[in-house]
């Protein structure tokens, strides 16, 4: 037997099994019981051999948790699950889909990227077996509270790529369709990588690395040497690493850090590929039918990870620059990265008091007539092929 470390729960009444505490591998991590006592509980807990919880499921009447998180973690896969089941069950819900790039790239370690011509075949298959519908069809029926139309699927961008404009946009013309684009406000114009491309662009493309780095500022350090073996490997586990860091971090710090990054890897060019839209073009996108434009902050931050005061200056500032560079309302917003650790309750408070209708989030999950309108579900998409987009849908819609 292996021991996953398997940190599934499971209900059950059985008797404790006695036996199965004394096993040395797992014996650190076993919970403290009652001998012998039934009662319902979670169990299968991290450390035990997942071969015999599947197989004899068992509860104890006093279990020593490792932590409350550890618990919640085991069980939201489950939630999730159930829910997904009573959607499809109950009907008319929505999947909303979440996109980032149309663009042909040689390197993409975020996977935000989607070929053109796989674009193309994704809104071929949608166009064929679903129902896009327009943002003003979506809020109907969210904020109406009504059951959405069978097979019902909103499209929605993160952050602004310029290539929104010069790629995306007219695939969505040619098949008819619109989507919701959220734009990080701050990048508009600025002819300023994304802060993850600027440093992909500084640890992982630019050539040639230097063979020592010892780089510390503001509690994040990034270190490499030749001695220690393949430099590039080194490079990109610090970027692997780092870029978790750099996102809880203020913007200002974060620019900080990077400003003083390329002092010491030197001067880099900003890649015409990864730069975001200018001012003119996102005037002639957002003139589009086949777009519809929502804010995402300025400066891309994870909000949860910020004082109150910098989330409403990032929350209200980008609603702000739109609708200066725009010349009207700008309706709905998106969180940055947009999981449970990227915005709290104090985030959706500031969203809903800036006056966005609906605030789209980034976890798997349908969007029905109960869904939380300031946090939303969508289904992020990669770059799929058109049949392998199909099967992708039709997971995300039976399972």
């Amino acid at each position: 037997m292996r021991c996953a470390a398997c940190a599934i729960y499971m209900w059950s009444i059985t008797p404790c099994p006695t036996d199965l505490r004394n096993c040395t591998p797992c014996s650190p991590h076993w919970p403290r019981t009652a001998s012998g006592t039934t009662s319902t509980a979670l169990v299968c807990t991290t450390g035990i051999h997942s071969q015999v919880c599947r197989r004899r499921p068992w509860t104890c009447n006093s279990i020593s948790m490792p932590s409350v998180r550890s618990w919640k973690d085991g069980l939201r896969p489950l939630v999730h699950r159930l829910r997904r089941v009573r959607d499809r069950t109950l009907g008319g819900a929505c999947a909303v889909l979440l996109y980032h790039r149309v663009v042909d790239i040689p390197t993409d370690p975020q996977q935000l990227a989607v070929k053109p011509a796989h674009f193309d075949a994704h809104l071929a298959v949608l166009k064929q077996r679903y129902r896009v519908l327009t943002v003003e069809e979506f809020d109907h029926h969210l904020l109406g509270r009504k059951r959405f139309p069978k097979g019902a699927v909103l499209l929605t961008f993160d952050d602004g790529y310029a290539d929104n404009h010069h790629a995306a946009r007219p695939l969505l013309e040619k098949h008819g369709m619109q989507a919701l684009f959220y734009i990080a406000s701050g990048y508009i114009g600025s002819g300023r990588e994304y802060w993850w491309d600027e440093l992909e662009r500084l640890l992982l493309v630019n050539e040639p690395l230097p063979k020592e780095l010892d780089f510390a500022m503001d509690g994040l350090r990034i270190r490499w040497s030749a001695m220690d073996g393949d430099v590039a490997r080194q490079a990109r586990i610090a970027y692997e690493d780092r870029s978790a860091v750099l996102r809880a971090m203020p913007s200002a710090v974060r620019d900080a850090i990077l400003a003083e990054l390329r002092a010491h890897l030197g001067s880099r060019v900003h890649r015409g590929t990864h730069l975001p839209m200018t001012v003119q073009e996102l005037e002639a996108f957002a003139s589009s039918r086949a777009v519809v434009i929502g804010a995402h902050t300025q400066w891309h931050p994870s909000l949860a990870q910020v004082d109150p005061a910098e989330q409403e200056a990032e929350i209200h500032g980008s609603k702000r620059d739109l609708e200066a560079m725009l010349g009207r309302p700008v309706r709905y917003f998106s969180y940055p990265f947009g999981t449970g650790a990227d915005f709290n309750r104090t985030t959706a408070r500031i969203a809903r008091e800036a006056g966005f209708l609906h605030t789209a989030a980034n976890y798997s999950g349908f969007v029905h007539a109960r869904s939380p309108v300031h946090h939303f579900p969508r289904f992020l998409v990669r770059d799929w092929d058109g049949p392998e987009f199909a099967q992708r849908m039709d997971t995300f819609l039976h399972g």
